[in-house]
């Protein structure tokens, strides 16, 4: 396998740390082995060090290979390739001489027969146009996107691209119309607010009963919340020995719980599954075992080792419903559902899709829900369905509007525009952002509000 050879591996040269940059785009974080996450030893397997660390490219997006997988689909080559050219900062000029080759590939992949010789002929290309740019940026010769194109010539590669179901719907131009009417949120008429106590983070709430124990827990996440991480993980271990002295199974599970999330700020991976793991394990409170399993699926997630992964989050659903932490659940079965869209498996990244909407629904937050919806949109985009896209972007402005969340609501839109721009549909791009404007000034974005012109200058 050549998971130490993909384009992710610019980051060597740009002195990136992917996992930090993991972190600041999932607020939440990975190794091991395959086994039932329900029933896992102790010892998680603790190998992630030797990993490159290659699951997000150094500009933040997620790699779309498996390279664990025996064959790889050309859509996934693509993906990965765009997202290169966006990591190395290429400008425009090279963007544009790059997307040109990619635009070939795609359209001979859409072919009832793809031609392999082409395909191969233009992702060379491609590649040589990215290392020239490396080499003169770098002063020094590169071949690193060469090298990986070559390497992927070594494995099965399927040049037939999936079909888009969407490509099959008759009357599309008039569903696009419907879907840029959802797109526009009606007037709020509920105003509701989140009431819920929804407890993402169980250990914030957790007192130990013994007094002793309560002051050294409270001291131990005090230094935590003021960032002083190593005198947290000291006291931790000092609420860990004394819980472990008297018998209090559950307060020790909670400095584990405590202990794997601040090795997971540092990076020590090994040393937070270990920790979360036990957790998992010690507590009697589903909620824990939710956060753990979540956390450990994280983990996995980072590092696209897909079994454990699924495994973690499929268990954070399990107990999360236990606890009734709809919250968690459905950021579990949002993140099951992107998981599976990275390998193109549609029909369970729709089941998983579905699910975390009509959970994300049932709590009543606009909040969840529009962030809900606007992540599933992300993974209809993977999957090349576009309207089902545009359908959850409308639903998603919907919930950011009754919020009064400008921010989001402007993205949204800018999200629903590329997509009318790909349709070759510039008059509804462009009121699509024009609604996006409108809400970037209720901001005080100003890069959001220059990025929106310079779209509506695009067009």
């Amino acid at each position: 396998m050549y998971n130490s050879i993909y384009p992710a591996y610019v980051k060597s040269y740009l002195g990136v740390n992917n996992r930090q940059i993991a972190k600041k785009h999932d607020d939440e974080k990975n190794s091991g082995s395959s086994e039932n996450a329900e029933n896992s030893n102790s010892n998680e397997t603790r190998t992630l060090s030797s990993q490159p660390g290659g699951a997000f490219f150094p500009n933040g997006e997620r790699v779309a290979i498996d390279y664990t997988k025996r064959q790889i689909n050309i859509s996934q080559v693509l993906s990965d390739f765009k997202n290169t050219t966006n990591a190395i900062g290429a400008p425009d000029d090279i963007k544009a001489e790059v997307n040109s080759y990619l635009g070939l590939i795609e359209s001979q992949s859409r072919k009832e027969r793809p031609n392999a010789q082409i395909i191969q002929s233009n992702l060379k290309n491609a590649s040589q146009i990215l290392d020239e740019y490396i080499t003169k940026t770098l002063k020094k010769p590169s071949k690193v996107v060469e090298n990986w194109v070559d390497a992927l010539f070594l494995q099965q590669i399927d040049y037939k691209a999936p079909v888009s179901t969407s490509s099959v719907q008759t009357n599309t131009s008039e569903q696009l119309q419907n879907i840029q009417e959802e797109l526009t949120p009606q007037e709020n008429t509920v105003g509701v607010e989140d009431k819920q106590a929804e407890k993402i983070f169980p250990s914030e709430i957790y007192i130990p009963e013994d007094s002793r124990l309560k002051s050294m827990f409270i001291q131990a996440k005090k230094y935590s919340a003021i960032e002083e991480k190593e005198k947290a993980l000291y006291s931790f271990q000092n609420v860990l020995e004394y819980a472990e002295e008297i018998g209090d199974v559950q307060t020790g599970a909670m400095a584990h719980y405590e202990q794997g999330r601040i090795y997971d700020e540092f990076n020590r991976i090994e040393d937070a599954l270990y920790n979360y793991n036990l957790a998992a394990q010690q507590t009697t409170d589903n909620n824990v075992k939710a956060r753990a399993h979540f956390s450990m699926g994280k983990i996995y997630d980072d590092y696209v080792k897909f079994e454990p992964a699924v495994n973690h989050y499929c268990a954070a659903v399990a107990f999360s419903g236990e606890a009734d932490n709809l919250k968690l659940q459905t950021a579990a079965l949002s993140d099951l559902a992107q998981i599976h869209a990275q390998r193109y498996d549609k029909d369970n990244s729709f089941m998983f899709m579905d699910l975390s909407c009509s959970t994300a629904e049932s709590t009543k937050n606009d909040k969840l829900m529009g962030m809900t919806y606007y992540k599933n949109a992300k993974n209809c985009e993977k999957l090349n369905e576009k309207p089902r896209a545009l359908k959850l972007y409308g639903q998603a402005s919907k919930a950011y509007s009754s919020l009064n969340d400008n921010a989001h609501l402007a993205k949204n839109y800018m999200s629903a525009a590329q997509i009318m721009t790909e349709y070759g549909n510039s008059a509804k791009a462009r009121k699509l952002l024009s609604k996006a404007y409108s809400a970037a000034q209720k901001t005080d974005d100003a890069e959001l509000k220059e990025q929106i012109i310079n779209c509506i200058s695009a067009l």
